[in-house]
């Protein structure tokens, strides 16, 4: 099947025209929007309104997309508290302009992705029966001698905002499962104290996307305090979210996600095939959207609602990396 490239969105924060509302097109999402978001239309063009206006008076924003599609992924995961979705999308901009490395020039047609895809390192799992999408992340699977950390993020980038774009996972969220079978202690290792912290401020402060759970499994006792580390720099909300098993048996007694795991899982049913073929149509589908985000522009020294916000390189009182921890 081809798939077909969407065109780049226009990223003029005053557009002679903005797009028109249209709610979810499956029925199971517009109840959640209704009951978890408070999305309904009145409220929906109103925060738009809002938005809209807000970014086109804030001088420190040069230039963003305004249409209803990317808007909403902000004003979704602040349940539409229009203040706070501004906050979150500055971030959003002065996180792509603040770390490069990760966030610019990310195109999904490199040759590398694709050996990043053929990894199986992360696979769509498809939607849960709460109309969640779930991915499944095995660092295992991971070449670490040719994928660095810049690497790894980037690629998460792709996906993330490949997962942004769809109004259901807008709406529903993300169930993450990360499978620590076999993974190497050099794997826990390439990250700095640094990179993480950085990281999971922009993840948890800037990404727009309801993270609704996430399932760790078979994590090595080596891999304890790297943990203990990360779930330090989350929210409580996230840390509330995170659940750990000892091993798959244990995850497949306590959750109903065990038929959407690849075949290669006692019980799993999906070929692991289809499963890489549908990211790599999503990634090729989102290419030109991705690519045209490094269009928006923002001035981060004008941007007042993120003076706090951690500056790259900034250690928080941490020094060194994972290197150097003392491993049981």
């Amino acid at each position: 099947m081809t798939t077909v490239p969407l065109g780049a969105p226009c990223v003029e924060k005053c557009p002679e025209k903005f797009d028109l509302y249209q709610p979810a097109g499956s029925a199971l999402h517009r109840q959640i929007a209704a009951d978890e978001l408070r999305e309904e239309p009145a409220i929906v063009e109103q925060a738009l309104e809002q938005m809209r206006d807000w970014i086109a008076k804030n001088p420190a924003i040069h230039t963003c997309r305004t249409d209803a599609s990317f808007l909403l992924r902000f004003l979704r995961v602040r349940k539409f508290s229009h203040l706070a979705a501004c906050e979150t999308l500055e971030r959003y901009l002065v996180s792509r302009q603040r770390f490069p490395a990760w966030y610019s020039k990310l195109d999904t047609a490199e040759p590398w992705v694709q050996v990043m895809i053929d990894s199986e390192f992360v696979v769509p799992l498809g939607r849960d029966e709460l109309g969640r999408v779930v991915y499944l992340v095995r660092y295992a699977n991971l070449d670490i001698d040719r994928f660095e950390v810049t690497d790894q993020i980037r690629f998460f980038t792709m996906v993330f905002e490949t997962i942004c774009h769809d109004e259901l996972n807008q709406i529903a969220g993300l169930v993450c499962v990360f499978d620590e079978t076999n993974v190497p202690m050099r794997a826990f290792a390439q990250w700095s104290l640094t990179d993480i912290k950085n990281y999971i401020d922009c993840v948890t402060k800037a990404l727009p996307l309801r993270v609704k759970e996430v399932h760790v499994v078979n994590l090595p006792l080596f891999g304890a305090a790297v943990g203990e580390w990360i779930m330090s720099c989350c929210s409580e909300k996230l840390r509330s979210r995170l659940k750990c098993y000892r091993s798959m048996d244990e995850f497949a007694g306590k959750c109903n996600l065990l038929s959407l795991l690849p075949k290669e899982y006692y019980g799993g049913k999906q070929e692991a095939m289809d499963l890489k073929r549908q990211l790599r149509e999503s990634l090729d589908r989102c290419r030109n959207i991705i690519l045209a985000l490094d269009d928006m522009k923002v001035d981060e020294r004008r941007c007042l609602l993120v003076k706090s916000q951690t500056k790259p390189g900034g250690d928080e009182g941490v020094i060194g990396s994972f290197r150097k921890l003392d491993v049981d």
